[in-house]
């Protein structure tokens, strides 16, 4: 029994070291120029071991997405009144700060965009099925007010970035409150 407990503890410290090695590579630099052969030097394992794990860095990068949103999606609020979208804003934002390279180069890099829209569809079709019917419009108009509540999060956190991040994260988190806010009090029933 002892045997099987400290090989789960070595998956798992294999798995975290693949994880942080893989993190700081798309700190560093677009994924078209990861390879392999450099992750698993940087996670001190070879080849052989990153496959017992994995079957590519497609596979790694799908798992990194499905945990980014799930970080989002376990919050558990709804959309139901304006304090859980005021809640939701602050989520995304003291997210994205608390892994600030990972999350600017997510959202920000040009090569990465793509794998951000990938998360932030998953979190809005997961919150569409889930507050279905919240704000009283049909399917397209909900789809629309999801859609206008996701991108609109990212493109204030990409120009805050783009700014240089001047502006304290709490002030960008109550200016990003206040004009995402607005726009969604004229569908929520429960203002407040």
């Amino acid at each position: 029994m002892q045997k099987v407990k400290s090989e789960d503890l070595r998956v798992r410290k294999t798995r975290h070291a693949i994880h942080q090695a893989f993190q700081d590579m798309i700190c560093e630099m677009d994924y078209d120029q990861m390879t392999i052969k450099e992750l698993a030097s940087r996670a001190h394992i070879n080849r052989k071991t990153f496959y017992l794990h994995y079957n590519g860095l497609d596979d790694l990068l799908t798992e990194l997405q499905e945990e980014i949103a799930l970080q989002f999606i376990k919050q558990n609020v709804s959309y139901d009144n304006m304090y859980d979208i005021c809640s939701l804003i602050r989520i995304f934002f003291e997210n994205a700060a608390r892994l600030p390279l990972l999350h600017e180069r997510l959202l920000c890099s040009g090569s990465y965009q793509p794998v951000w829209e990938k998360i932030n569809q998953r979190i809005m079709n997961y919150r569409r099925e889930t507050n279905r019917g919240a704000f009283d419009l049909n399917e397209y108009e909900e789809n629309l007010v999801f859609a206008y509540f996701g991108a609109n999060s990212t493109l204030l956190y990409r120009q805050w970035v783009a700014d240089g991040k001047k502006l304290p994260l709490e002030d960008l988190i109550a200016m990003a409150i206040r004009l995402i806010g607005y726009g969604m009090s004229s569908v929520v029933k429960g203002k407040k």
